[in-house]
């Protein structure tokens, strides 16, 4: 296990940070030119160290041409121990500029820049070394480039001249060929190992060739070259493939690898100290070290900025700059806590603290803690770390803090993003219909909206519940209606399913007249035809009167459901009115307003009422209750009633035959009475309650039809709402695979199950028929649905009805307990039906992905769509469902853009994520085991990803990470494979 003595403290344990370097600064020993006339060399130190202080220069490339001689002047005077200079320069590089042939257009020779690694303590003598073995042939003979061989090769040209003369013509003209140059520098393995190679881009460089013939010798200057000296953007722009109509792949055939450029003063003189034209400042993101310098060759863009000002985040005051913890208990080995305002990684071994610092990171910045999390450092460890005060200083001056348990930061909305572990998992794994991540995806979608789009509403939800609130009325009215009818429809198909019943009953009433009639000749002998005559007549004006009555009767209660349901509208449509009213907003005047307000005409109630109560009238008059009536060619019930009394008492003297035949024609008045009733209502069921189901049947289907013209603007709708989040994709790239679209959720499993009870599985066709149904809904009704064409809908929905057949259901199919109602409701039931704005990665659904690839659009979209958010994220150990390749290629492109634009804080043990990405700051977790508590004490060390440790067996960050994460080794491998570097 790894612990904190295995680690070498790096000197800038805030990894890599941008510093102002100037790789081309002259002295007044470099002997070509003009350089630093009549400066003594202690003024030329004193103004160098005054500006460097004053501009803040973090690394120097001393130039000389062909040699180190001001390099070594003005190193012994940096490294001084007694009195040291230039304490404000974190270090000083050895430039040594060549000058070689071909020459350019204008006949200079070309300038060949060699930056050298002075971390050897012997490094000054081996350039000197490998110098000397460079050499250029004059004259059959060969002198190397060091001072002796350079004034012996001066005097050879002229031997008038004194050494001083000598050295400088023999400077003068040592321009050996570059090929000469490139195999002296392919032998010497350590000036191979420790020197990068620059080559200038203007008239003394690769520009200044001539255009014809020279191509390849360019070509090939620039495969040897590792950058090029330029502050030119659009050199710039052309040597990391950025340029139109020149990819990076292209860059990478013809020159071996992308190119960083870099740019210093050229300073000849005092005033050009650090001051290069058009204030194009060298900023480089490392380390102010050689192998900082060497991380350009890897991430030639990102590592290098050429301008006035340093990159830098928008929004300092979203930046924590440290985390500062007191009252621990034993639990860290330190109080304070530097981080890098880009991507911080946090590795370390299982259990050494890694999860701790991202758990004390949002709890001091408002995150509420997961009580119920299996990962939490805070939720595992809360019996100990009561009391223990985590504090935050962020870029802006500000603190946030909290005191754990009980105490967190407060505020409405944390301070930082956070992605847990069980959050992340969470809607990976266990969110299997993608909703959760449907709603996290609104969420920041939503975020990116301008405050137009959002109309005032604080999440998606509110603004698309308010869009929708109008049709979700209209909706609710149609469901409404639709079980009203069905209700309707239930109670239409009981009546027409007695028609037989009531056939049946007029048979055999029709058979009782029969019997009944065979029997009155023999008792009407006896009586008095003539009052008989009478009696019969009477008896067919009290049927007539009694028909009457009935009509009247039904008219009335006919007419009362009419106000009544006129009383239900003038109510309900006077609050919705009120209630539209009180919802409208301030834009509507108040006059506009009092015009919604319907005239509700009083007469109608009137009118009707007194018609109610003529009917009323009428019939009491009818029925002769009140006794007024003195019309006697219209005789009330109670009148002829009382006739037919008295015809019957006179009838005959013989009072046995007298009852009997009573009895008989009131039978027969009976009988007939009931004939023509059931007559009557066969007819009606015929003709009015067949026609009158057809119209309901076809009503019916309209307002199911009715229903998805509604879902249409609904998803029309949708279609707006969404299109400035569609609008926020297009505008993120190509590369972004997230899609919205507007379409149907269709529940049918849930739709079907509640049909499960209806079957009656004693009936053996129960079960053909239950599969012809839902194999018909699959195949048919599902996807006619969640087309939303009406003409498909209305299709499918009548095949559908022809195949349940629900009075056939019922008889042949339905469960005992089963009601036509509840089979009805079943069938035109909607809330199974709903538009949705589908949100697919990658053309899949989020419900179908896997949760790899739902965790790689989980992180996707908070790096890149959150973009507009310039809270800290932080992330806990993402890659848990994730492979390799899905990492480098998913991943890693947009943690690397999003880290522009935010700081980012990841807990990993991928390597990937922490090499590919470039993450600027590592900090490494180590936890060791004390004896006098029960719980390991953690520390945190930290450096940059070119922090190495050559001096002792101790590690260096690199070295950590390879030796922590599985597989570092290939990821920097890897890496320096993109730019094919080696």
């Amino acid at each position: 296990m790894m612990k904190l003595h295995d680690l070498a403290n790096s000197k800038y344990p805030n990894g890599s940070e941008w510093r102002r370097w100037d790789l081309h600064v002259h002295t007044p020993e470099s002997k070509l030119g003009s350089s630093f006339p009549g400066i003594a060399w202690e003024a030329y130190i004193s103004e160098l160290e005054k500006v460097a202080e004053q501009q803040n220069i973090s690394v120097i490339g001393v130039t000389d041409y062909l040699t180190i001689d001001g390099y070594e002047k003005v190193y012994c005077t940096w490294k001084d121990r007694v009195k040291p200079r230039l304490r404000s320069i974190d270090l000083i590089l050895p430039n040594i500029e060549l000058r070689s042939l071909p020459p350019t257009k204008d006949g200079k020779a070309l300038n060949i820049h060699i930056i050298v690694n002075p971390t050897d303590p012997d490094h000054i003598e081996k350039i000197k070394s490998s110098l000397q073995q460079l050499r250029f042939e004059y004259k059959e003979q060969t002198y190397g480039c060091v001072r002796h061989e350079l004034i012996k090769f001066g005097k050879v040209l002229d031997s008038t001249l004194n050494d001083d003369a000598a050295y400088k013509l023999g400077i003068e003209q040592f321009k050996p060929s570059y090929e000469v140059i490139k195999r002296w520098h392919s032998s010497d393995r350590w000036l191979r190992e420790n020197s990068l190679i620059g080559i200038a881009n203007g008239k003394d460089g690769i520009s200044g060739l001539p255009t014809d013939g020279f191509s390849a010798t360019r070509d090939e200057l620039l495969k040897f070259a590792h950058f090029i000296f330029s502050g030119n953007p659009n050199d710039r722009e052309y040597y990391l493939g950025k340029k139109e109509g020149i990819s990076s792949s292209k860059i990478i055939e013809m020159y071996g690898s992308l190119k960083p450029c870099v740019h210093g003063s050229d300073a000849h003189d005092l005033d050009k100290l650090f001051n290069p034209d058009e204030s194009r400042y060298c900023w480089i993101k490392s380390d102010p070290t050689f192998e900082g310098l060497r991380q350009i060759l890897w991430e030639p863009d990102a590592r290098v900025h050429i301008g006035p000002t340093k990159p830098q985040p928008l929004d300092m005051s979203k930046v924590i700059e440290s985390i500062n913890i007191s009252n621990s208990n034993g639990w860290f080995n330190q109080t304070k806590i530097s981080l890098n305002s880009n991507l911080v990684a946090i590795i370390g071994e299982k259990g050494a603290g890694k999860t701790a610092i991202a758990d004390l990171l949002g709890f001091a910045s408002g995150v509420q803690n997961e009580v119920n999390s299996t990962s939490s450092f805070i939720t595992k460890g809360r019996l100990h770390l009561r009391g223990m005060n985590v504090s935050l200083s962020w870029g802006g001056s500000s603190i946030s803090s909290g005191t754990l348990l009980d105490k967190p930061h407060s505020v409405q909305r944390p301070l930082v993003r956070y992605l847990s572990q069980d959050f992340v998992e969470r809607l990976c794994s266990d969110d299997h219909e993608g909703n959760e991540l449907q709603q996290a995806i609104e969420e920041v979608v939503f975020a990116r909206l301008d405050e137009v789009h959002k109309e005032g509403f604080s999440t998606f939800d509110e603004l698309r519940k308010a869009r929708e609130s109008a049709s979700q009325t209209e909706k609710d009215t149609i469901r409404g209606e639709l079980a009203s009818i069905n209700r309707e429809i239930d109670r239409l198909y009981a009546m027409l399913s007695l028609r037989p019943q009531k056939e049946a009953t007029k048979k055999q009433t029709e058979g009782n007249i029969q019997d009944l009639k065979k029997l009155l000749p023999e008792a009407t002998n006896a009586a008095d035809q003539a009052v008989l005559k009478k009696l019969e007549d009477a008896q067919t004006q009290k049927v007539l009167i009694e028909k009457d009555i009935a009509k009247l009767s039904r008219d009335k209660r006919a007419i009362e459901e009419i106000l009544t349901s006129y009383q239900t509208v003038k109510t309900r449509t006077t609050d919705d009115i009120k209630k539209l009213i009180d919802d409208s907003p301030s834009q509507i005047s108040e006059y506009l307003l009092n015009l919604f307000q319907p005239t509700w005409n009083a007469t109608v109630e009137n009118e009707l009422n007194n018609i109610i109560s003529t009917i009323s009238n009428t019939i009491r008059t009818r029925q002769g209750i009140d006794g007024s009536n003195t019309d006697e060619t219209s005789p009330t019930l109670a009148q002829i009633s009382a006739t037919i009394k008295e015809h019957q008492d006179a009838l005959t003297k013989d009072e046995l035959n007298k009852k009997r035949l009573i009895d008989l024609q009131k039978q027969i008045a009976s009988q007939e009475a009931t004939l023509q009733r059931i007559a009557n209502e066969i007819v009606d069921l015929d003709e009015k309650t067949s026609k009158l189901l057809k119209t309901k049947l076809k009503e019916r289907n309209n307002l199911y039809l009715k229903y998805f013209e509604v879902l249409s603007k609904d998803e029309t709708g949708l279609k707006e709402l969404y299109a400035p989040m569609k609008e926020q994709l297009n505008i993120s790239g190509a590369e972004m695979n997230f899609e919205l679209l507007a379409g149907y959720h269709v529940d049918v499993k849930m739709w079907l199950d509640k049909s499960a009870r209806f079957y009656d599985g004693r009936k053996g066709q129960a079960s053909t028929k239950r599969d012809e149904i839902e194999k018909f809904v699959a195949e048919n009704l599902a996807p006619a649905w969640k087309s939303g064409d009406l003409k498909l809908v209305k299709s499918a929905f009548e095949d559908f009805t022809d195949i349940i057949n629900p009075v056939d259901f019922m008889n042949q199919t339905a469960s005992p307990s089963l009601k036509m109602i509840d089979l009805f409701d079943w069938m035109y039931s909607l809330d199974h039906i709903t538009t949705t704005y589908k949100i697919q990665y990658g053309g899949t659904s989020l419900e179908h992905l896997s949760p790899g690839t739902r965790g790689i659009a989980l992180l996707v979209l908070y790096l890149l769509m959150d973009e507009d958010d310039r809270r800290p994220l932080i992330i806990d150990q993402p890659e848990g469902n994730l492979d390799n390749s899905s990492i480098y290629q998913q991943l890693v492109p947009y943690i690397r853009s999003a880290k522009e634009k935010r700081q980012i804080i990841l807990v990993t043990h991928n390597p990937n994520l922490v090499v590919a990405t470039d993450a600027e700051q590592i900090i490494i977790a180590t936890a060791e085991r004390l004896s006098n508590q029960q719980y390991p004490r953690i520390t945190y060390s930290s450096g940059s990803l070119e922090h190495i440790n050559d001096e002792s067996d101790k590690l260096g960050t690199r070295e950590a990470v390879c030796v922590l994460l599985e597989g570092g080794n290939e990821a920097f491998k890897e890496r320096e494979g993109r730019y094919s570097l080696s």
